[in-house]
């Protein structure tokens, strides 16, 4: 295991109006109504989406909310599945993603700035490559392009296939996943203990969602479309609190954002996989200076 991102995608094995201003007009909501996530918009300014990651829901980001205090139009997703939201019958991750893109021209958001955490920086990279029109940056906070390549530099879509399916298919089980959630979330943040309310929402997700969308992860690997991306993008990365060699975790990042032409990356220490829990000061400073910038 080699990032803290790794460490927490295993252990989950086991809307208000907002005001426009004047520079970023917002047009009348569409009658789109998406199946695959639910949005809460706030604030008001430029547009910034707020994707959560695996099991999550919205809530994962109140505190960052919290500390924008309004000044961006803020439209926060939660999506089916997860956290006691109803799943779909679809595919997840695929309906996100081609809904996120008409959600965007549908509401006529202005180039929004996407926020993604873990599952959420996946498809951060995922929207930005599949519509470089209509991002204008990404921030993906311990989320990448292709998860597996994080444990071993050389591992593709088929080397993975095997091991994928095994270990998604541990987490069908309602009692073994339940458990393995509550067990493992001590591995993505630093003191579960303060975050109750995250553990246990992440514990009422659909097993066969959270499932399927793992198994997505392990079997897309979005690293050869990341060209396409016109927009910058950071990466905001744990250091695992400080149990990975430095020089390791960036070489490691590098692999994967490279490829995206406007690119950054950002170290957190002292964190685990939920930055904005374990180091929030440092995470909004991260934050901060990207939306200032672009």
């Amino acid at each position: 295991m080699r990032t803290s991102l790794i460490l927490a995608i295993c252990c989950a094995v086991a809307c208000g109006g907002a005001k426009p201003t004047p520079d970023h007009e917002t047009h009348a909501a569409s009658t789109f109504v998406p199946t695959s996530f639910s949005v809460e918009v706030t604030g008001a300014g430029r547009p910034v989406i707020f994707i959560p990651g695996l099991t999550c829901d919205g809530h994962v980001w109140d505190a960052t909310l919290a500390h924008l205090g309004g000044k961006v139009q803020a439209h926060v997703l939660s999506l089916a599945g997860f956290a006691g939201k109803p799943a779909i019958a679809d595919p997840l991750l695929p309906k996100v993603r081609d809904e996120l893109v008409e959600y965007i021209r549908q509401n006529h958001l202005e180039r929004p700035i996407i926020v993604g955490h873990s599952l959420g920086g996946f498809m951060t990279f995922w929207v930005a490559e599949t519509a470089p029109e209509l991002v204008a940056g990404g921030v993906a906070v311990d989320g990448a392009p292709f998860l597996p390549a994080l444990m071993d530099p050389n591992a593709t879509v088929a080397s993975m296939a095997a091991n994928a399916k095994t270990m998604t298919d541990q987490m069908r089980s309602p009692e073994q996943f339940q458990a393995g959630v509550r067990a493992f979330m001590g591995g993505m943040i630093t003191d579960p203990s303060k975050h109750a309310a995250l553990v246990e929402a992440s514990a009422k997700s659909d097993p066969k969602t959270s499932a399927d969308a793992m198994y997505l992860m392990f079997q897309t690997d979005l690293r050869g479309d990341l060209g396409k991306i016109t927009a910058p993008i950071v990466a905001i990365v744990a250091d695992g609190n400080g149990t990975i060699p430095r020089a390791a975790l960036e070489a490691s990042w590098h692999a994967q954002i490279d490829k995206v032409p406007a690119h950054e990356l950002v170290v957190i220490e002292h964190s685990k996989h939920f930055i904005m829990q374990d180091q929030p000061e440092a995470f909004y400073a991260a934050l901060d200076a990207f939306l200032a910038k672009h």
